[in-house]
Order: C-alpha cells, then sequence, then structure tokens
C-alpha cells in the first residue's frame, strides 16, 4: 500500500503551527499564574482591610485588652457566598478575645514586630486558607496583640478561570487566524513551485528547453537554474549521440556490405584456391568490421564518461607499455617497422583505468603502425613533465598538417591526405580516454619535421597512492 506523502505547504504548516501551538500553552500557563498572582495581591488587601478594621476595635480598659464587636457585626465578617472567612484577635498571652479557633496558633511574638503584616498559606478543616497576620503595638508596655484573618481560595481560583477563559478566547480567534494567513501566504509562496511543476508536467521527453527563471524566489530561481543546467547538459549529450548513431551507422554500413557481397562471391566459387582466396578477404574485412565495432564501443564508453563505474587505481606505466607493444609487434613486423621502447622512469605510475589506458596508447600506436610507410620507425616512450607522466608515440610517416591535427581529434574525421583505410577513430579514443583521466593529448611533428608525434600528459599517482 503506498504511503501517502505531506504536501510541502503541509508541512510548513506544521512546522510554524506546532510551535506556536506550544507558545500559546506557555503563554496560558503564565497568564494563569499572573492573574492568579493579582488577583491574590487584590484579595489579600481586603484581607489587611478587615484584619487592620478588627484592629481598631479593641480597646484597653484596666489594664487589659477588650473587643467589643456587635453580633451583627461578627456575622457579617463571616459571611460569604462563596469562600468561608475565619477571624481571630489574641493577646501575647494566648488569650483569644474574639474569633474562630479553628485558626491555627498566631505566630511566636519575636518572628514579627509591631505593626508588621504577613501573608501566608495555612490549612483549616483540610482546606487550603489565606491568612493574614497583623501584629498590632498597644498602648501598653511590652504587650502585643496578634490580628488573624484567613479566606478560603475558591473566589481567587475562580477569578482566575475567568479571566483566563475570557483571554483565551482572542487567542483561538487569533491561532485560527494565523492557520488561514499562513496557508494563504504558503499557497502564494509555493506558486513559482506549482507553476514549474506544471510547466515539466506537459513537457514531453524530447522538450529539453529551459525553464522560464522570470518571477521565482531566489531559492527556487537557483533549483530551476540547475536544472536548466541540466537539461542543456543533457541536449547536449544526446545530441553527440544521436551524431554519433547517425556516424557509426554510415561507417559500419559500408563494410558490412561489402562483408555480405564476398559471402555472397564466396558462395558461388567451386574452384578451392579462388574460394581460399575470397575466404581470405572475407577475413580480412570481418577482421576490419571487429576492430571498427571494438573502437565504436571504446569511443562510446568514454564519450559517457562510464569510468566512474570502474576501478581507478595505481598502474604501472611500464609494464603498461610493454603489454601494449607486446601485442603490436606481429603488426609491425608484418610492415618491417622497427618498434622501440623508452622509459625515463621504470616505476612510474599513473591513477586511472589500466583498460582504457591501454586502449589509448593501443590506438595511438597501432594509429603510427599503420600510417608509417614500410621500413620506418615507431618510437613509443615515457617521460616524466611536472607533475604528471607524458605518453610519447612518434612516428616517421607522413604526418598531418597543422591546420587539422585539433580536427583529426573528432570522431569520422580524417585527413585528406591520408592513403591509408583507417575509420578515423583512434586518436578521437585517445583523446576521450585522456579526457577522462584529467589529462590531454597534443599532436606536433616529429623530429626533423617528419611524421607525427602524439603525446598524451596524465596525472602522476600520488605519492599515498603508490
Amino acid at each position: 500500500m503506498r504511503t501517502r506523502r505531506l504536501s510541502l505547504r503541509q508541512r510548513l504548516l506544521l512546522w510554524l503551527l506546532l510551535p506556536i501551538l506550544l507558545l500559546i500553552c506557555i503563554w496560558a500557563w503564565a497568564a494563569h499564574a499572573i492573574v492568579l498572582h493579582f488577583s491574590n495581591r487584590a484579595y489579600d488587601w481586603s484581607l489587611q482591610d478587615t484584619a487592620q478594621t478588627l484592629a481598631g476595635q479593641v480597646r484597653v480598659a484596666h489594664g487589659e485588652f477588650e473587643f467589643d464587636l456587635p453580633p451583627a457585626a461578627h456575622r457579617m465578617l463571616e459571611f460569604d457566598e462563596v469562600d468561608k472567612v475565619y477571624f481571630s484577635v489574641s493577646d501575647d498571652h494566648g488569650r483569644q478575645l474574639v474569633g474562630n479557633r479553628a485558626l491555627p496558633p498566631p505566630s511566636p511574638a519575636s518572628s514579627l514586630a509591631p505593626g508588621e503584616t504577613r501573608f501566608y498559606d495555612a490549612k483549616v478543616g483540610g482546606e487550603t486558607v489565606r491568612l493574614v497576620e497583623y501584629t498590632m503595638p498597644t498602648t501598653l508596655p511590652d504587650r502585643l496583640l496578634f490580628v488573624r484573618v484567613a479566606e478560603t481560595l475558591h473566589k481567587r481560583q475562580a477569578m482566575a478561570r475567568d479571566v483566563l477563559a475570557f483571554m483565551i478566547t482572542p487567542q483561538l480567534l487569533f491561532l485560527v487566524s494565523i492557520v488561514l494567513l499562513v496557508w494563504h501566504g504558503i499557497g502564494r509562496g509555493m506558486a513559482p513551485l506549482s507553476r514549474i511543476s506544471d510547466a515539466i508536467a506537459r513537457r514531453t521527453h524530447e522538450d529539453l528547453s529551459p525553464l522560464s527563471e522570470s518571477g521565482l524566489p531566489a531559492e527556487v530561481y537557483e533549483q530551476v537554474h540547475v536544472i536548466n543546467e541540466l537539461m542543456a547538459r543533457l541536449g547536449r549529450t544526446i545530441a553527440a549521440q544521436q551524431r554519433f548513431i547517425a556516424d557509426a551507422t554510415h561507417q559500419l554500413r559500408t563494410p558490412i556490405t561489402v562483408l555480405c557481397a564476398q559471402a555472397e562471391l564466396a558462395l558461388r566459387i567451386h574452384d578451392p584456391d579462388e574460394l581460399r582466396a575470397e575466404l581470405g578477404k572475407l577475413n580480412a574485412s570481418t577482421v576490419r568490421l571487429a576492430r571498427l565495432s571494438n573502437q565504436l564501443l571504446c569511443l562510446s564508453r568514454a564519450e559517457a564518461r562510464l569510468a566512474g563505474a570502474l576501478d581507478f587505481a595505481p598502474v604501472e606505466v611500464a609494464a603498461l607499455v610493454e603489454d601494449v607493444v607486446e601485442r603490436l609487434v606481429p603488426a609491425a613486423l608484418a610492415k618491417e617497422i622497427e618498434l622501440s621502447i623508452e622509459l625515463a622512469d621504470e616505476t612510474a605510475t599513473v591513477y586511472g583505468n589500466r583498460q582504457f589506458l591501454g586502449e589509448m596508447l593501443s590506438n595511438l600506436v597501432d594509429n603510427a603502425i599503420r600510417y608509417t610507410p614500410r621500413g620506418g620507425r615507431v618510437e613509443v616512450g615515457v617521460k616524466q613533465t611536472g607533475g604528471a607522466l607524458a605518453f610519447v608515440v612518434a612516428d616517421n610517416g607522413p604526418g598531418i598538417p597543422e591546420l587539422e591535427r585539433q580536427r583529426v581529434l573528432e570522431p569520422f574525421y580524417r585527413s585528406a591526405e591520408a592513403g591509408v583505410d583507417g575509420s578515423g577513430l583512434g586518436l578521437a579514443i585517445a583523446h576521450e580516454i585522456a579526457t577522462l583521466h584529467k589529462g590531454q593529448i597534443t599532436l606536433t611533428a616529429a623530429s626533423g619535421n617528419s611524421g607525427l608525434m602524439a603525446t598524451v600528459e596524465i596525472p602522476a599517482a600520488p605519492a599515498s597512492r603508490s
């Protein structure tokens, strides 16, 4: 079952609203604490006023404290529709003049200075109350009165809840407004992405034209610009592949046609000697076709940069050169060509793909043997040039005109002065493989301005890799 993915708009909304909701919860908790604090202060002031009013009812007569509180006033002090109210007036000898004995005993006389007021929470009948204690100075020497008033917390808590509920309602409306505004804003901000998505969805696989980059935000512009560069590279790659396929088809058509004609001709021959001669021609055509096919395959892989999927490792140059030359010695002997090797450093290594490097050198040497006249010479050498190794293949053949030396590196291009059958792929393959190894190929005239010298410079393997 396919899992439904959240859209970018939904993800952004979640990322924005979850922190906002958390902040609102924190705000509600803080608001409740603040409201409760100030409601406590307001009710504390009321308790303090009550305590001071009770203190004002105390009289001193005959050296003793008297408290004159009519029963109606007593009932009025204790009456409350919501909370329970307790009060007590006692002297410093513990004698209670008036009030409720349910209240806890007063603080020690030394803990409060005369005229000082203290608020604290206490328990009365198993219920939490808010209590104010007032130490009243008197006209009697060294005598104090303690006035205490307490009430339960129901009104305070109800007030905090009511204020909080009143404040939460606009906050919820605020949150809903934020959701709508964020949803709309994200939609407007993502409109360019929707346009790009629609533009891509309407395209065919053949349409690689660039996407419009006008009116895009900076981040989206960068992404679209990268996509356009990718499509441009894809367009060039596809165009190159199409040209390669067209050229390869053209190049293969002629040898295949010749091969078919020779096979048909061989079927009509009955004389063994003539048949043997015709089969020799057929074999030669087959060899040329196989070589052309291998070159096309190698060039295609090099142009497509398939070496990323191959192993790159330090390659011993001396062994590579000897293997390549050994395979081509029979071709050189057939034309009586002197084939020599010169290695400046037999321990040198390059970092690359051995198969591709061997193919590159093989094409350079084979190309030199093909275009060198009978009895000529081909020299293969390797020398150190700074941080690179240079593969050098020189011959004393007809060479290549200077104006054409760059063009012969293109696939299927052959000089008009070439007098030998070929496909025009050898130097192109060498060029692609050199580029693949971050190197370069240079074509110059050989010594004495006769022949061609092909030099391929490739970075030497670092010491840590050798």
